[in-house]
């Protein structure tokens, strides 16, 4: 392949949109934002567009600029492909890029982390689930900061669990990075609650017929299905259990859900009980920024977590980089270790220096039928807040080996 060829399918492999500017060009003057994301697969509607028109709200609101210097807001689309987000993060961070951030897909996360780690440039992870970003694969420059497995498993899961028609699981999980580590703190959380996951099917990405597992899953006879996949995988797998007849028969827990699968079968997802890092209607600042969310991206929907986790992200890394006078990544990771906040998406927020998890308030949830909920959208009723310390993995227990 010649140079001309090989500059085309770097050109064709890359893409960029909500940018003036390929990737490449890199000016001193900017602060430059990648959100790394799914723009076209089975994530694409929990981020994708919502991600990145929610990052340049956060930039706008700021102001535009920071310290003299044009914020650019970027989009790649890493197509649930680790080796391809790697291969583009490297690209954006030669180029000048400042941060990475959104990562839905945990395979791709863990991917970009390790670039970032290498390039010595920050990564925020709102989208992938992962504890393993914060556990074995830690690092100085990335940041978990919405939510985790950890701390999904230990609230839906041990809630479940300690009923007692809780004991006894099977599970269905995707085979890839996010639900290996989901069912691994899944095993764990219903474990301590003295119940146990007696069976575990792993299904491939992508997987759209669901019905061999949902027989097993019946043949096992458990009093629990779990479900521990995200996006369409997640919607598909509790759609065939539905049709199954599977959730009139024995409870059906759901690792990670959605607003906007919610959307997409409000019947399939009626009274679930889930967990959250944040939902659009649980406050007036929530509210608020939903509105102008909702009017920013159109079409009357409302914004998810990942999406609110976004902004604030993008808002409190602006922050940082505006309070050291720079943007020098070891600068702005020495202002953040520890660092307490508090905003319209996270509350009791700290960004923990042991881990570099971003700990916060997470809610249990349940999903309102149809026929009850008070305004479009508002699909959740919030049961139970759970307090940072209760949600997210203790130091104490941290399995980062931190070496920075």
């Amino acid at each position: 392949m010649n140079v001309a060829a090989r500059c085309l399918a770097l050109a064709l492999g890359l893409s960029v949109v909500a940018s003036a500017a390929p990737v490449a060009a890199q000016s001193s003057d900017t602060i430059k934002i990648a959100v790394i994301t799914d723009m076209s697969g089975v994530y694409a509607n929990l981020s994708g567009r919502g991600a990145v028109v929610a990052t340049q709200m956060a930039v706008d609101d700021f102001g535009g600029t920071v310290l003299g210097k044009k914020i650019e807001v970027v989009t790649i689309d890493h197509r649930n492909n680790p080796t391809e987000a790697a291969t583009k993060a490297r690209e954006f961070f030669d180029g000048g890029g400042d941060l990475a951030l959104d990562l839905t897909n945990s395979g791709t996360a863990l991917a970009v982390s390790g670039v970032g780690k290498e390039k010595h440039k920050l990564v925020i992870v709102t989208g992938g689930g992962s504890s393993a970003l914060t556990g074995a694969n830690c690092d100085k420059y990335t940041y978990h900061y919405a939510y985790d497995t950890y701390a999904l498993a230990h609230s839906t899961g041990s809630n479940i669990a300690a009923q007692k028609n809780g004991k006894t699981w099977y599970a269905i999980y995707p085979t890839y990075a996010f639900g290996t580590q989901m069912l691994a703190d899944f095993t764990d959380a219903v474990k301590s609650k003295g119940g146990s996951i007696v069976k575990a099917d792993g299904a491939p990405l992508g997987t759209t017929d669901f019905s061999s597992y949902i027989l097993a899953a019946r043949a096992a006879k458990p009093q629990v299905l779990g479900i521990f996949s995200a996006g369409a995988d997640m919607v598909n797998t509790a759609k065939t259990a539905a049709q199954f007849g599977l959730g009139k028969d024995l409870t059906v827990a759901i690792g990670l859900l959605f607003l906007t699968d919610v959307d997409a079968l409000p019947d399939v997802f009626a009274g679930s009980r889930i967990t959250t890092s944040w939902y659009w209607d649980e406050d007036g600042a929530s509210r608020a920024w939903a509105d102008k969310y909702t009017k920013a991206f159109g079409g009357g929907f409302r914004p998810d977590d990942v999406q609110a986790a976004d902004y604030s992200a993008t808002t409190q890394y602006l922050n940082a980089v505006k309070a050291v006078g720079s943007d020098d990544p070891d600068k702005i990771v020495a202002y953040l270790d520890g660092r307490k906040f508090r905003d319209f998406y996270a509350h009791n927020a700290t960004w923990r220096a042991r881990d570099h998890s971003v700990v916060h308030d997470m809610y249990v949830v349940d999903i309102v039928p149809k026929d009850k909920i008070h305004a479009p959208h508002a699909w959740f009723n919030i049961v139970e807040t759970i307090s940072p310390d209760r949600a997210f993995r203790p130091e104490s227990a941290s399995t980062c080996q931190k070496d920075w």
